[in-house]
């Protein structure tokens, strides 16, 4: 007879699901530009807005999830203080994945971290 394996535990972090991507969007324009990414954390839905102005207090970086009644409710928020001076100025034209890309995944982590612990 042979000895039936005893299951491995496996640490919390691993248990989450890896967001799937469902859209992405950017828009530009001389006074601000814009990420918006939609994805699939296990069941939910959750959507990233992050907007980069010309103004620090016109800024914003959020995470909402698509609740049982089909609206968005806000789950999580970055600081505009903590990235705006590192995104470039919208003077000119700008690679709005490169400079809100990172802002916007971060987001989507702390989403999963939330919703599926």
């Amino acid at each position: 007879m042979t000895p039936t394996p005893t299951p491995r535990r496996t640490p919390q972090a691993s248990r989450l699901a890896l967001p799937v991507g469902l859209d992405d969007s950017t828009s530009w324009d001389l006074h601000g530009y814009s990420l918006t990414r939609v994805v699939r954390n296990g069941p939910y839905r959750v959507r990233v807005q992050v907007y980069r102005d010309s103004y620090v207090f016109q800024s914003y970086a959020v995470a909402e999830v698509l609740a049982d009644n089909m609206t968005w409710t806000p789950l999580a928020s970055e600081d505009p203080m903590t990235w705006f001076d590192s995104t470039a100025r919208p003077s000119g034209p700008v690679h709005v994945d490169t400079e809100l890309g990172d802002i916007a995944e971060n987001l989507v982590h702390r989403a999963a971290h939330i919703l599926l612990r």
